[in-house]
């Protein structure tokens, strides 16, 4: 096999152990612990250190930059920056030359495009919830076989609000996210008592990634600690997934191939879907469609 595919992209290898692909399958996430090399991270870290100095000046949001309300230049409140690759070469290589492209060809099973990509910052001192929530409702295509990669750039605790997955949610199938006739972008009114008690918590490190299936279920508590929570997420579909519906995230990259060829067809799966707003003329974010804010 060449060492490159054409266009430049690189060849598949395998690097997910088995006994972790038969995890991700029947439970809907898995942390592959330790496999980003020290040098990435440190990359990593230090370019989201100049986006997040990029954004202190910004008077409101932007296309790539969510602000968390009282932001300013001597309190910085950013919640998200979208799009990094857009910002920084280290983000655009590292999501499709590194061995995260390898992580999500191995879950995705074959061949594998990008979709978007978002660092999250969970501000200290109370940093928002997320609610219950699965990612392919949000963004359906014309299948599920959809997987995202959580990069955490600092510790990621319980404590500081970390991930939290409901284990074999991703086996029923997608929930609405609309209540009272309105989006809100969780499915938190579907949610059992069983389930909440099911819910794990992913305290993973710089240097490991986790990844989640397009229709589990998770979300993530406050940040009452002192400490940011910084994680970058990358969305990746298989490559014979298409998108019913515009994009909540935008990118030049979007549908960029990361490893394999482009599908000639459309796998579809057969069901009934419920689509979310048509966000074509922009998207406001997860935070102010969850508390009904506007902003």
């Amino acid at each position: 096999m060449p060492d490159t595919l054409p266009q430049g992209r690189p060849a598949h290898r395998p690097v997910v152990a088995p006994a972790l692909l038969d995890e991700y399958r029947a439970r809907g996430f898995v942390t592959v612990p330790g496999i980003l090399e020290p040098a990435l991270v440190s990359a990593l870290k230090q370019a989201t250190d100049r986006l997040w100095e990029a954004g202190r000046g910004l008077a409101e949001k932007t296309r790539h930059y969510d602000l968390s309300a009282g932001h300013h230049a001597g309190n910085p409140r950013i919640r998200r920056v979208s799009s990094p690759t857009e910002l920084d070469p280290v983000f655009e290589q590292a999501a499709f030359d590194s061995v995260l492209g390898d992580i999500a060809a191995d879950l995705i099973g074959g061949p594998v495009k990008f979709y978007h990509s978002k660092i999250n910052f969970k501000l200290p001192g109370g940093g928002e919830e997320i609610g219950w929530h699965q990612d392919w409702p949000v963004f359906p295509h014309t299948n599920a076989n959809l997987v995202a990669l959580s990069v955490p750039l600092t510790p990621s605790r319980r404590a500081n609000g970390c991930l939290r997955t409901i284990p074999g949610s991703h086996l029923g199938g997608a929930r609405s996210h609309w209540a009272g006739g309105r989006y809100v972008l969780n499915c938190n009114e579907s949610m059992t008592d069983e389930e909440l008690a099911a819910a794990e918590d992913s305290e993973v490190d710089p240097g490991d990634v986790v990844a989640h299936h397009g229709l589990v279920v998770h979300g993530s508590a406050p940040n009452p600690s002192p400490d940011i929570r910084t994680t970058w997420i990358i969305q990746y579909a298989a490559a014979d997934a298409f998108a019913y519906t515009a994009p909540v995230i935008d990118s030049r990259h979007r549908n960029r191939m990361v490893r394999g060829e482009p599908a000639r067809h459309a796998r579809v799966e057969a069901g009934v879907i419920e689509l979310p707003p048509d966000f074509s003329a922009g998207y406001s974010s997860i935070y102010s469609l969850q508390t009904g804010r506007a902003g």
